[in-house]
């Protein structure tokens, strides 16, 4: 039997969740990860590297040579809005560090000046237009993967007396090397009905991962939440 090819159209965003990685854009499970609705927006804008264009001319001045090399894809950039407060998620994506209160709760975010050097992986889970669940699916969703992510900075941030304070992140950039694997999450449901990681490690030079799947997407705690060792 062929392979089948799965069609789908993603449609609006369900959730995120944040995964901190360590120097070497391996999961670290020392650390939590954040799972959230909170969020307005994700936006991806590719880069790429323009092909070298070569033109040589006659003396009659007619083109004797044209020939362009092909473009180079080099990575994405992210930028996150969120519609809301989530200190610890903050910290996880920007430069921004956790303030605690006398009680030891995390109850804000602090900027600080500096080199920016953490680490992430970035997942989101959309909806699909016009497809009912299959057979046996708990829910129909697509799903984007972002493995390996420099952490970006604080956008501007607007305080007036008609609309909501957002903080948005930007400037995060994907990065080659990635050790996320098969990852540490179940995200797949397999054909025995079974949560599944990924089917197939990614390979490090993996920027993107979109597919869509049968599995429920993760609850939003906004509370930071442990990793799975396994």
């Amino acid at each position: 039997m062929a392979d089948k090819t799965h069609y789908y159209a993603p449609v609006l965003g369900k959730r995120i969740r944040v995964t901190p990685l360590d120097a070497c854009g391996r999961v670290d499970k020392t650390r939590k990860a954040v799972v959230t609705s909170g969020f307005v927006t994700v936006s991806l804008s590719t880069e790429t590297e323009d092909g070298t264009e070569i033109t040589v001319k006659r003396a009659d001045g007619s083109v004797c040579i044209s020939e362009k090399q092909a473009d180079t894809f080099k990575y994405f950039t992210a930028e996150i809005e969120f519609c809301g407060v989530n200190p610890s998620l903050l910290a996880l994506v920007s430069n921004a560090k956790e303030y605690k209160d006398e009680a030891g709760d995390i109850a804000g975010f602090v900027y600080s000046e500096g080199k920016i050097d953490k680490k992430f992986a970035l997942e989101v889970w959309t909806g699909l237009a016009g497809q009912a669940c299959a057979e046996g699916a708990d829910e129909a969703s697509g799903y984007l993967l972002l493995p390996y992510v420099n952490a970006g900075v604080p956008g501007d941030i607007s305080i007036d007396g008609e609309n909501a304070v957002s903080f948005p992140m930007q400037g995060a950039v994907t990065k080659s090397g990635n050790g996320w694997g098969k990852g540490p999450w179940d995200v797949v449901k397999t054909s025995a009905g079974q949560a599944a990681k990924l089917p197939t490690a990614l390979d490090p030079k993996d920027h993107l991962l979109m597919m869509d799947t049968a599995l429920k997407v993760p609850d939003a705690s906004e509370q930071p939440i442990a990793i799975p060792t396994a």
